[in-house]
């Protein structure tokens, strides 16, 4: 995230138990509109706290793909593997119970974990695809929030889907040559 000098994939250096530790005129917009989906909602239990489980869930807006809309939810690991530990791994099946398509993230490492009977027809990365077509429609928004770099831009649903073919462990690069901001990808 330019804005915080934070790499891709890596956990902000101001995280706290308390959340953030920036307060004020000090913290950036991005991280002011911020909030994880455990303090927004009163349904997840207070042991699914980020920092108990090592995950941050957030809500991620919705993936059109095969003529469905699917709410989407990233996890955030702070150390690989933690979505697969007890309290974490429930929260992400409640999820996925729910018909959340759920991004895990961990470093540039990631997958999706989604309901593939609800959801019969689409993979992966028809999702994928779906998720960056979306997600890069807020190009000038992300960027005005310092939260993605100027490399960052809308694509088409084309140019979509030839990064995800294009996904080779890392982050992808984008039509422009350059990477997609900080927005980490499988």
């Amino acid at each position: 995230m330019p804005v915080l000098d934070k790499p891709t994939g890596a956990w902000c250096r101001h995280s706290c138990a308390q959340g953030c530790a920036i307060h004020g005129p000090e913290q950036p917009e991005v991280c002011r509109q911020y909030d994880c989906y455990w303090r927004d909602h009163d349904e997840v239990p207070p042991e699914c706290r980020p920092d108990r489980i090592g995950v941050v869930a957030t809500e991620s807006g919705n993936a059109t793909a095969g003529g469905r809309s699917l709410p989407v939810v990233t996890f955030q690991e702070d150390c690989a593997g933690a979505s697969r530990g007890t309290l974490a791994s429930r929260l992400l099946e409640w999820f996925v119970r729910r018909g959340f398509a759920v991004l895990v993230i961990h470093g540039l490492e990631s997958r999706w974990e989604f309901d593939r009977e609800r959801y019969g027809g689409i993979s992966a990365d028809d999702i994928e695809a779906a998720f960056r077509y979306e997600l890069s429609q807020d190009a000038e928004e992300l960027q005005r929030l310092g939260a993605v770099d100027s490399s960052f831009r809308k694509l088409s649903r084309d140019e979509a889907a030839a990064a995800c073919r294009q996904a080779a462990g890392g982050q992808v690069p984008s039509p422009s040559g350059r990477g997609l901001g900080s927005i980490p990808f499988k």
